[in-house]
C-alpha cells in the first residue's frame, strides 16, 4: 500500500449479494476518487447462526490493524450478529479511529441510516388510491422485528386514514423470504376466499414470492391482483412482472457515506446521525409500468452464460480439490496454487502450519488467530511468487504500482473453526464486484487445502 495515502476500512458481509455488492461497490468507487487506499473485510457469511464456521468467518475482522487505518465503515445490517458489530466498534474506539455505522443506529458510531418510512407509506397509499382497492393483504416480515413490526405499523396507519377496516386475516408474516411467505399464501388463496385486490409486502423477496405463487395457480398479476414490495433487489426489478417497490438512490447515497468518512479523516465534526431516503418506482406488479425497464433476451443470455461458467466453476474447482488431498509435499501444493488461484489475488497462511503435520513455532498475534509473519503466495498478471507477509502490514508489498490504486477484497480462510490465514482480491474498479468465483475457490481451498495444512 501506499505510505502516504489515508486508508478507509469497510467491514462487511453478504459480499456474495448482488444487492449489498452494488453499493459496496459504489462506495469504493467514491472514495477512491477522493484520493483513499480502501481495505474490505469481509466475508460471504451473515454470521446469523454463530456456528463454528460462521465465528471462523468472523476472525476476518480480528484482521484490522487499525494503526493503518484512519476511518471505518461498518455495513451493520450485513452482520446479523450485533456482538461482532460491538466488537468491531470497541475496538476501533480503544484505537480512537471513528466508525460510520450504514444501516443500523449505533450509539457509539456515526450512523447513516435509511428512512424507508415515507416512501413505504407513499406506496402503500399509492395501491390504496390511485388503483382504488380496498381488499389489500400484507405480508409482513419476521414477527417482532423492528422493521417488520414498522411497516406493519404504516399499512394500519394508512387503512385508517381511507376508512378501511383493518382485519387480521388480511396479514400474514412472511419473515422476509420464500417458503414463510408461501405458507402465508396458502392461507390468502383458498377455494372459499375472494381473491384480494391487492398483496403488498416488506420486501421485494417476498413480493417475487407472491408473484410466482399467483402465476402457478393461473392468477393474473396486475389484472387479478396488484403485487408491491420494498427494497429494490435486482430479482425483483428484473423479475416477470416487474415488483413495484421501494429504492435507494446508490449513487447520491455512495457520495454522501464517502463524504461522511472524509470530512471525519481531516478531523471534521460531523452530525452523530444522516439520513438517506428511499424513493417509490412503479413498475408491472401495480401495472402502472407497461413493458419492462430492461432487455429480457439481454438478461437471458446473461443468465445461461452466468449457468454454464458456474457449471465450469464446479469442474474446475472439484479438480482443484482432489488434486490439494492428493498433494503430499510443498513444491506439489506451489504447482496447484500457480494454476488455480485467481489472478491479482494473494493468500496468506499462518506460518505455523505445513504440509505433512509438521509445524513451526509461529509468534501469533495478541488475538491468536494470525501468526506475526505470514507466508503469502502471491499471482499477479499471471505470475505467481511467494515472500513473507506481516499480518500487520495485511497486504503484501509489491512492486506492481498499478495495484496502489485499487481496493483490496479481504476475506477469512478456514477449515471448520481453525483460522488458516486470509486471502486479498485487488478489485478493478472498472469491472463489477462479482464474488462468486472468488468464494467459490475459496470454499473449496478451505476444505481441502486447509484440511491438508491442519492434519
Amino acid at each position: 500500500m501506499d505510505k502516504d495515502r489515508k486508508v478507509i476500512g469497510i467491514c462487511t458481509a453478504e459480499l456474495d449479494q448482488k444487492f449489498h455488492a452494488r453499493m459496496l461497490e459504489r462506495v469504493m468507487r467514491e472514495l477512491t476518487e477522493l484520493g483513499y487506499h480502501v481495505l474490505i473485510f469481509g466475508s460471504d457469511s451473515d454470521m446469523f447462526h454463530m456456528s463454528e464456521s460462521d465465528l471462523a468467518d468472523a476472525a476476518v475482522f480480528d484482521l484490522m490493524n487499525f494503526e493503518l487505518l484512519d476511518v471505518v465503515l461498518i455495513f451493520s445490517e450485513t452482520i446479523k450478529q450485533q456482538s461482532i458489530v460491538m466488537h468491531i466498534v470497541k475496538q476501533a474506539a480503544a484505537a480512537n479511529i471513528p466508525v460510520i455505522s450504514i444501516g443500523e443506529e449505533i450509539e457509539q458510531c456515526y450512523s447513516v441510516i435509511y428512512d424507508t418510512d415515507a416512501a413505504f407509506e407513499e406506496l402503500v397509499r399509492h395501491i390504496i388510491e390511485y388503483h382504488n382497492v380496498r381488499e389489500v393483504n400484507f405480508i409482513s416480515g419476521t414477527k417482532g422485528n423492528k422493521v417488520a413490526e414498522n411497516r406493519l405499523a404504516i399499512y394500519k396507519s394508512v387503512l385508517d386514514d381511507y376508512d378501511i377496516l383493518y382485519e387480521e386475516e388480511r396479514v400474514g408474516y412472511g419473515d422476509f423470504w420464500f417458503e414463510p411467505t408461501r405458507k402465508v399464501m396458502d392461507r390468502f388463496i383458498q377455494p372459499h376466499k375472494v381473491l384480494p385486490e391487492a398483496i403488498i409486502c416488506a420486501n421485494d423477496s417476498m413480493a417475487v414470492t407472491v408473484c410466482d405463487y399467483l402465476k402457478e395457480r393461473k392468477i393474473k398479476v396486475p389484472e387479478d391482483v396488484i403485487v408491491a414490495g420494498i427494497d429494490g433487489i435486482d430479482e425483483g426489478m428484473k423479475h416477470t412482472p416487474g415488483i413495484t417497490t421501494c429504492v435507494r438512490d446508490e449513487v447520491r447515497d455512495a457520495k454522501t457515506i464517502a463524504e461522511l468518512a472524509k470530512q471525519l479523516s481531516e478531523g471534521e465534526a460531523i452530525q452523530r446521525k444522516t439520513i438517506l431516503e428511499y424513493h417509490m418506482q412503479l413498475s408491472q406488479s401495480c401495472g402502472c409500468q407497461k413493458s419492462h425497464l430492461f432487455d429480457s433476451d439481454a438478461l437471458i443470455s446473461e443468465l445461461n452464460s452466468g449457468l454454464e461458467s458456474y457449471r465450469a466453476d464446479v469442474r474446475w474447482y472439484a479438480e482443484m480439490s482432489e488434486a490439494f488431498l492428493q498433494c503430499t509435499d510443498e513444491f506439489s501444493f506451489q504447482e496447484i496454487m500457480a494454476e488455480y488461484m485467481p489472478d491479482n489475488s494473494f493468500i496468506c497462511i499462518n506460518s505455523d502450519l505445513r504440509l505433512e503435520g509438521s509445524r513451526e513455532a509461529g509468534k501469533t498475534q495478541g488475538n491468536l488467530l494470525f501468526t506475526e509473519k505470514m507466508n503469502a503466495i502471491v499471482k499477479l498478471e499471471g505470475d505467481i511468487f511467494y515472500c513473507d507477509c506481516y499480518s500487520e502490514n495485511i497486504v503484501p508489498e509489491s512492486e506492481e504500482d498499478v495495484l496502489h490504486d485499487k481496493p483490496v477484497i479481504l476475506l477469512p480462510i478456514h477449515y471448520c473453526k481453525k483460522v488458516i490465514g486470509y486471502m486479498g482480491v485487488w478489485h478493478d474498479l472498472s469491472q463489477k464486484i462479482e464474488m462468486g468465483r472468488t468464494i467459490h475457490f475459496l470454499l473449496n481451498f478451505d476444505h481441502s487445502a486447509g484440511l491438508k495444512l491442519t492434519q
